[in-house]
């Protein structure tokens, strides 16, 4: 919404950005809330020239500042980090240079009206007037030590009994926090590697309970798949032909067989009590609940016949699951097809699935509540019609702050990138490019890259608007896109296909890198952990070796998506 009343305050702090930093009527009105007009008439009122367009005077060592190098912090010591902690929130982050673009996120989540430079021109200047970065003005640069400890990351108790030989931590967790370890564990999956018998017991107690999957050593009322020697002669010394003595009646091992155990657990498995539900999960069901919904509960294993689906919406037919990125890796069992064919399934059952990874609900929640609003017919933005937009060419430092406020991918390396504007502010943004990274363009072949119309909006036709203006600039023979699967389920009935495109290839699913030692919430790009990129990183290692093997060496793992549609426009045979 518009901000209908300047204070002061406003106002002072309009004439010093605009003398200082922001020499754009029409960006200082965008970070105040306001027209560009109100802008150039407060301006105006207290006696500032109004520069045109593109004729911004700059100072006169703007052309120094714009050649020096930005400083980076860092520290040669490997004992202590440097870490940015929010003045506001005291939220520790370890990008202190900002490189991810996580403090940005921070600032606009927690601080209303802040100041984000929009240049590198204007970042610098600010770094050479005020000797640091811009961001400094929302968080302190600390230095912290780097102890060879475990933290509980609930309170911050610390124990040097890392891999939980006496099960202090139990203990803790237990007495301090009233759960249990794997209610700890859901929260906090990256400390699972502590607990090196966890997932094997897990896995054992969900298979125990199937009474046919397991008997009971009647000496210790130890459950077991088979009462083996081993176990009679090393805890009860005694042997298989006396304990069949000793109890007749008795089985010494599970009547099931490999196959016959493997068709029984999937049918335990469709009314199994689940005994994991995660805070992610928990949230996203409370939100479409919220919406007026009913939502079956967590965990139903009958619509998949024992394959488990965290979220059924019944009256719209559709299905949600939450990955958590560490139980989702190669390791934890999900491999290439894992998702992508509980997708497949659910779609021959009539169900739309949408995927969503923890990083982006825990990132990126509010875009992913936008998503979820427009696939459940929820929209409650404010509603425009796209013939009240105006169409133009916009910059990439403009685009880049765009997309990065607004969709779930962030911001991209396009180079074509169009702005639609309703009274003076960017309600809508469209990128392409004439480059793709990996395959040999045609001639005349455009990508249409990136879409996205402002949170809480709704601008119905801005996308044919949008396209229809690229046709008429660059006159491409054809435009090509791609489709995220996880968020596009149905590959006939979509944006797309609504606008022209047609359906030309399903492309299989890709994987990203994880290292939750790195970064606990995000997913690495495959392109940078190439043979010739890892070399430059980390030129030791032996590249007689696999991709896959030289990234598990250095502790990464990885996540498999659901694959892409791809979409081609004709222009000559479509008329938007």
């Amino acid at each position: 919404m518009s901000k209908t009343n300047l204070t002061d305050d406003d106002v002072s702090k309009i004439i010093e950005m605009y003398n200082t930093e922001i020499k754009s009527t029409h960006r200082l009105g965008e970070h105040f809330k306001v027209g560009h007009k109100k802008i150039s008439q407060i301006l105006k009122s207290n006696g500032i020239l109004i520069n045109k367009k593109g004729a911004q005077e700059k100072d006169g060592n703007s052309k120094k500042i714009e050649q020096s190098k930005t400083n980076r912090y860092g520290l040669d010591n490997k004992n202590r980090i440097l870490i940015a902690v929010c003045k506001k929130t005291q939220k520790e982050f370890n990008d202190v240079n900002n490189l991810s673009g996580a403090l940005t996120t921070h600032i606009l989540e927690t601080f209303e009206n802040a100041y984000i430079p929009s240049t590198n021109y204007q970042r610098k200047k600010y770094e050479s007037i005020n000797g640091k970065k811009w961001h400094e003005e929302y968080f302190d640069i600390i230095e912290k030590d780097v102890k060879n400890v475990r933290i509980c990351k609930l309170c911050g108790w610390e124990t040097e009994d890392i891999s939980n030989k006496t099960g202090c931590f139990e203990i803790h967790i237990t007495k301090s926090h009233d759960m249990v370890l794997y209610q700890y564990l859901e929260r906090f999956p990256e400390d699972i590697k502590y607990h090196k018998n966890f997932i094997k017991n897990n896995e054992r107690d969900e298979q125990f309970l199937n009474d046919e999957n397991f008997v009971i050593c009647k000496l210790c009322n130890r459950k077991m798949k088979v009462i083996s020697n081993t176990h009679l002669k090393s805890k009860h010394n005694t042997s298989s032909g006396e304990y069949k003595l000793l109890y007749p009646n008795e089985k010494l091992s599970s009547e099931t067989s490999t196959s016959v155990f493997r068709k029984n657990s999937i049918i335990g498995n469709v009314n199994m009590t689940p005994t994991w539900t995660s805070a992610g999960e928990i949230e996203i069901k409370n939100f479409i609940e919220g919406l007026g919904y009913v939502v079956e509960k967590s965990k139903n294993r009958k619509l998949l016949v024992g394959k488990e689906i965290d979220l059924i919406i019944p009256s719209m037919k559709i299905a949600i699951e939450y990955n958590g990125l560490y139980y989702h890796t190669e390791k934890m069992g999900k491999n290439s097809t894992y998702h992508l064919n509980k997708t497949i399934e659910c779609h021959n059952l009539g169900y739309k699935l949408i995927h969503i990874f923890e990083d982006e609900w825990i990132l990126k929640k509010d875009l992913v509540k936008n998503k979820l609003k427009h696939l459940l017919k929820m929209n409650d933005g404010i509603k425009i019609g796209a013939r009240k937009t105006i169409i133009e060419k916009i910059g990439s430092e403009e685009k880049s702050i765009f997309l990065n406020i607004n969709h779930i991918q962030g911001n991209d390396s396009s180079v074509i990138c169009y702005g639609a504007y309703f009274n003076d502010m960017l309600v809508g943004v469209m990128c392409f490019n004439n480059k793709r990274n990996m395959t040999k363009s045609k001639l005349g072949e455009y990508e249409l890259t990136r879409y996205v119309v402002k949170q809480d909006y709704m601008i119905a036709g801005l996308a044919s608007k949008f396209i229809k203006r690229f046709i008429m600039d660059y006159s491409p023979e054809t435009i090509i896109s791609f489709a995220d699967r996880r968020w596009t389920p149905d590959g006939t009935n979509n944006l797309y296909t609504n606008t022209g495109f047609k359906l030309v290839e399903i492309i299989k699913p890709g994987y990203s890198y994880y290292n939750s030692k790195v970064d606990r919430y995000r997913r690495f790009h495959k392109f940078g952990f190439g043979k010739n990129s890892l070399k430059r990183k980390f030129p030791d290692l032996d590249f007689t070796k696999t991709e896959k093997e030289l990234t598990s060496e250095l502790g990464y793992d990885r996540i498999w998506d659901c694959g892409l549609f791809k979409y081609k426009l004709i222009p000559s045979n479509h008329i938007l």
